[in-house]
């Protein structure tokens, strides 16, 4: 039985990750809505502020080749909305380091690979969801 409720924008590049954590979110209860670019989540989220259906949290990967990762995603999300619940996930060794991601704003990090336990941990824990 779901344990939450509330919809979630997910952007990641890689097209598996993306399903699979959509597919997660759904099985903890959330209505989960993909963006493979930064550029994707913002025009969705966007939408969403206009249309009065807005997003609880968002998930961004953290790097996006030849798009708009978490880094360069946020400041814009935060003039659309300076409440945004954001989480950064990442799979690179080389990204940013925990606390200055925190830092910089983000509600939660989220290390690659993770599972079910884990977005359901990120969710509940996050500083602003």
């Amino acid at each position: 039985m779901p344990e939450r409720s509330g919809k979630i924008l997910v952007m990641d590049d890689e097209p598996t990750i993306l399903e699979v954590t959509c597919l997660l979110l759904g099985r903890l209860g959330y209505e989960a809505v993909p963006a493979t670019t930064g550029e994707e989540a913002l025009n969705k989220y966007q939408r969403a502020m206009v249309d009065n259906a807005p997003f609880d949290a968002v998930i961004l990967d953290i790097t996006v080749p030849g798009g708009m990762g978490a880094i360069e995603t946020i400041p814009l999300l935060w003039e659309v909305d300076p409440g945004v619940c954001a989480i950064v996930t990442s799979g690179l060794a080389g990204d940013m380091d925990e606390n200055s991601l925190l830092e910089m704003g983000f509600a939660g990090v989220l290390k690659k690979p993770y599972r079910m336990y884990d977005l359901r941990e990120i969710l509940e824990n996050s500083r602003k969801y």
